[in-house]
């Protein structure tokens, strides 16, 4: 049998943000199975390696816009120009509604401004998500739409209708065993719980991911005011890079003083702790702290960071939305919430010393999801 030929589009590898990282790994994975060439979105338009092959184009939104790309729009519509029939485009975020619109956002909240301001941030104002509706109508140009949850399929289908094939779910991360090749260096020493809360806490909570307005952190402190005072909660993320801006702040107060004040409101200095920017180097050691994991998610159709968690073996709390139904429903080892009480006392249940840790079915690894998109690939492409 022939090694089949195709192409992947993607954020840069040293892009920092999540889905950068995702198509860094599945990259590898389909370069062991496959014939493959890949080009970041700013040279795709120009890479003559792409000729000839179907492609599959890793999208999301906010990574296409100007100044850096042409805006969405125009750059899908010029792949689809230059290669008919062979665009499977794979959006990693979509909507049903404008996840920053009022009076959706929650006024309560004390990110309540960041909501805003990343509304503003993106454009994605009410005109600029009309936009994307109708890049999803359009079905994004492509000769075929892969949704990478059933939730995101529903979506999809009444607009782009047998153009979308059936959902691909994201992979779950492995620990990267101190791959050099996407580090600057290795940590020396693996990290201490004594380092981010010098009173040994008798149980540490981690929550996941870049600081985001899109997360429910008020759940969480309230969760935690409500847990014994041996119980700490420990931020596993920051700013995208260890230089850069954190996304959110946008010259106004940053999301950690934003927090702090709302720690602050709660008595809960000393309990919750930020770790800033984590190397991917370093990113396991940091995880392996932690005795339970939250996914405070207010909306959400995909989630590489929950992904993340999974090969860890530890209790994993996710705020109930279809997406996180779906993948329960897929073998993740998710314990949903309902509400806050419910997840007070999952919590609990999940900090006990008799806690099981849960099974984990979930069996999309890099290596299936790569060969699931050459099947689908190859199912389509003229015999």
């Amino acid at each position: 049998m022939p090694i089949p030929r195709i192409g992947l589009i993607g954020p840069d590898r040293t892009q920092p943000c999540g889905i950068a990282d995702y198509t860094c790994r599945l990259a590898d994975a389909l370069a062991l199975k496959s014939d493959l060439a890949f080009a970041p979105f700013r040279a795709a338009l120009s890479d003559s390696r792409l000729d000839g092959r179907p492609i599959l184009v890793q999208y999301e939104r906010s990574l296409l816009s100007p100044p850096s790309l042409p805006g969405a729009d125009r750059f899908l519509s010029a792949l689809a120009r230059r290669h008919p029939g062979r665009v499977f485009l794979v959006p990693h975020e979509v909507y049903d509604r404008d996840p920053f619109a009022f009076p959706y956002a929650d006024v309560r909240s004390a990110f309540f401004p960041l909501l805003w301001m990343k509304r503003l941030r993106y454009r994605w104002s009410h005109r600029a998500y009309a936009a994307e509706k109708r890049l999803q109508a359009r079905a994004y140009h492509a000769h075929r739409v892969i949704p990478l949850s059933a939730p995101g399929a529903e979506i999809l289908l009444p607009l782009a209708g047998n153009k979308v094939l059936e959902p691909i779910p994201l992979a779950y991360f492995t620990p990267p065993g101190g791959d050099a090749s996407r580090s600057e260096s290795a940590p020396s020493e693996p990290p201490r719980r004594d380092a981010f809360f010098p009173s040994l806490p008798r149980a540490v909570i981690g929550i996941f991911g870049f600081l985001n307005p899109g997360l429910d952190y008020a759940s969480a402190l309230d969760m935690l005011a409500g847990l014994d005072p041996g119980a700490c909660l420990l931020l596993l993320g920051g700013p995208r890079s260890e230089a850069g801006e954190a996304p959110g702040s946008f010259g106004l107060s940053d999301p950690q003083t934003r927090l702090a004040q709302a720690i602050a409101a709660r008595g809960l200095q000393g309990r919750v702790h930020v770790t800033g920017f984590l190397p991917e180097a370093s990113l396991n050691g940091h995880l392996r702290l932690c005795d339970a994991f939250l996914c405070p998610m207010r909306f959400k159709s995909n989630s590489s960071s929950l992904l993340n968690l999974i090969h860890l073996g530890k209790p994993i709390l996710a705020s109930d939305l279809p997406l996180t139904r779906y993948l329960k429903a897929q073998g993740a080892p998710l314990e949903l919430y309902a509400d806050a009480e419910g997840l007070r006392r999952a919590m609990s249940a999940a900090l006990s010393v008799a806690a099981p840790s849960p099974p984990n079915r979930y069996p999309w690894d890099f290596g299936a999801v790569a060969e699931a998109y050459l099947r689908a690939v190859a199912a389509d492409q003229p015999r």
